[in-house]
């Protein structure tokens, strides 16, 4: 009852008139003054957890790491841990997980740390240096990325390694075989085949030379010499892996022999890049330096069959105005179909006296589906224009209207329970039911990222379907079953390998 009282009162403001998908929806707003959000993780009764570095106004010079937001944006002050946060958060069963620094905690829901689960930097054996990614498996273990000194020397790992394994409550996993690097590894991205994608600063990797800063692993660890990336790349932010085997990365630039910027690509199953896809040349303006800084592509989600969402640190693509957000073809061309407006707006993340003009921030990190429908924006930015609202009010987490907005005769998108079973799961069948039979119907599958891995229609006629769970990589997954006339259904499915 609580998730239909909240959605309601999120939506009765659309209801009056038809909106279009992903305009924004002004109901929200967060009051912050500045700094950034890094991770946004919505929960189904309509509030959302956000991570990150926050100035709320008030409060300095202290800053948020954390805070529950209600479903307008107001902060809940009954969520009690935000000094803890700072980093990315991962949902797992019914608790999260999130990091600050070179340190990963496990939290409940009101905020309150796990002290089952010790500090990974209070782990025996581990000296932590710079941190970096993290994963979260579904039993609870955890795969940290970075670069960070071992002294395990009964079990021979001692010096400098980039992947460490964790057990579920936070210590050295003996069982493992840690991996070694000679620098960082700041980014790791799990694949569908229990693979992962990595990128830093390393040039070798258990004593092999790695020819290119990103890198595929092993589900274990071990490096993927079928793997061969372009050179270029050291942070690769996201990815996206399609059907065929390819696979779409983005992150900080290459730069190419004209001088522009390479942010966004494609690449073959053996990390070769596609030579069909379009390189869409992503620029960043700093109207205060009067010249362009730093540009970058932070995520990346499909929208059908045929299009991707853009999200990062840019203020042109192609040589056309987008802020921080942009639609693509499979191709990889610009789209016109959304995001026409100037998009976020820019501000001085610090109050230095003068201010830094290379403090200027512009920067859509996230976009992440809600449980109703909704999506998510965050990241560092002052106001945002769709190209139909221009709200400059707008503080680091906007809400954006998702694809079931116009429904009039609805009035408010009714959200009920996908029941899964079994759940968890060891992959196989896994049944799912709605309570009455759904009406052209699509499930949607996203990933504890928000990725959407999977789509597929649902059978007409009945009020089961028989989701192959095999296809899916072990993990922590959002199933949405969205009904043409509005209806929601949705829930959580566990994959153990």
């Amino acid at each position: 009852m609580k998730t239909l009282i909240a959605l309601a009162a999120t939506l009765a403001a659309g209801a009056a008139w038809p909106q279009q998908p992903f305009d924004l929806d002004p109901s929200f707003r967060f009051n912050a003054d500045s700094w950034y959000i890094n991770s946004t993780y919505p929960l189904p009764d309509g509030d959302v957890i956000i991570s990150g570095v926050i100035a709320v106004p008030g409060e300095w010079p202290i800053e948020r790491l954390g805070a529950r937001l209600n479903p307008d944006g107001s902060i809940d002050p009954d969520f009690r841990t935000y000094p803890s946060m700072g980093g990315k958060s991962t949902p797992w069963q019914d608790q999260f997980y999130c990091e600050v620094g070179q340190v990963v905690r496990r939290f409940f829901m009101d905020g309150r740390i796990d002290s089952s689960y010790i500090s990974i930097a209070q782990a025996p054996y581990c000296g932590f240096l710079q941190g970096g990614d993290y994963h979260v498996f579904p039993d609870g273990r955890v795969l940290v990325a970075g670069g960070h000194l071992l002294e395990d020397s009964i079990r021979g790992f001692v010096g400098l390694y980039g992947l460490i394994w964790f057990t579920n409550q936070g210590y050295l996993d003996t069982t493992r075989i840690h991996r070694r690097t000679n620098s960082d590894i700041y980014y790791l991205h799990a694949l569908p085949d229990g693979k992962f994608l990595c990128s830093g600063y390393a040039t070798l990797f258990d004593g092999h030379p790695l020819p290119s800063s990103t890198f595929r692993v092993m589900p274990d660890g071990a490096l993927d010499t079928t793997f061969q990336a372009p050179e270029g790349y050291v942070t690769v932010t996201t990815s996206h892996v399609l059907a065929s085997g390819k696979m779409l990365i983005g992150g900080n630039p290459s730069y190419l022999a004209n001088g522009d910027t390479l942010c966004l690509m494609r690449l073959l199953p053996d990390g070769s890049m596609d030579p069909t896809f379009h390189l869409p040349l992503v620029h960043n303006y700093n109207p205060i330096l009067g010249g362009y800084l730093m540009e970058g592509v932070n995520s990346i989600t499909p929208l059908g069959t045929d299009k991707y969402i853009l999200t990062g640190a840019f203020t042109e693509i192609d040589g056309e105005p987008r802020g921080g957000i942009a639609l693509i073809d499979t191709a990889g061309y610009l789209l016109d179909d959304l995001f026409t407006g100037s998009g976020c707006g820019g501000y001085i993340w610090t109050w230095l006296d003068p201010p830094s003009p290379f403090q200027w921030m512009n920067h859509v990190i996230n976009l992440t589906p809600a449980y109703d429908g909704s999506y998510y924006i965050s990241g560092a930015y002052y106001g945002y224009d769709d190209g139909t609202t221009n709200d400059p009010d707008q503080r680091l987490i906007s809400r954006l209207h998702g694809l079931n907005v116009g429904v009039e005769e609805h009035g408010v998108m009714q959200v009920q329970a996908l029941h899964i079973a079994p759940n968890p799961c060891h992959g196989g069948a896994v049944q799912l039911s709605v309570g009455e039979v759904p009406k052209r119907a699509t499930l949607t599958i996203h990933d504890a990222s928000g990725r959407v891995v999977r789509q597929e229609p649902w059978p007409a006629g009945t009020v089961t379907h028989t989701l192959k769970a095999g296809l899916l990589a072990p993990g922590t997954y959002l199933l949405r079953v969205q009904e043409e006339q509005g209806t929601l259904h949705a829930g959580k499915l566990i994959v153990l390998p």
